[in-house]
C-alpha cells in the first residue's frame, strides 16, 4: 500500500473526460481501506485539475529524478570562478 502524499503517475486512460492523460503525476491524499486512493491532479500553477478515487492497479509511484547534490553545484561554481 502506498503512502499519503507519495507522488504517482496515472496508468489508465479511462479518465481523460476528466482531463487527465494516461501518465499524469498526481499525489495520494487519503487512503482507503478497501486498498483505494485519492489522488489530487494539480496543473503547474497549482490549481486542481481533478480529485479522483483510483485502485491501486491504476496507478504506480512516480519517483522523483535525484538532483545534483548541492556541494557539486558549489564546486562547480568556485571552479568556474577560479
Amino acid at each position: 500500500m502506498l503512502a499519503n502524499y507519495t507522488r504517482i503517475r496515472l496508468i489508465s486512460s479511462r479518465y481523460q473526460e476528466e482531463g487527465l492523460s494516461k501518465g499524469a503525476i498526481g499525489y495520494i491524499i487519503e487512503t482507503y481501506d478497501d486498498g483505494a486512493y485519492e489522488v489530487e491532479f494539480s496543473a503547474p500553477d497549482g490549481t486542481t485539475i481533478a480529485q479522483l478515487v483510483l485502485e491501486e492497479d491504476e496507478i504506480q509511484r512516480a519517483e522523483l529524478p535525484n538532483p545534483k547534490p548541492v556541494t557539486d553545484e558549489i564546486e562547480l561554481r568556485l571552479d568556474k570562478a577560479a
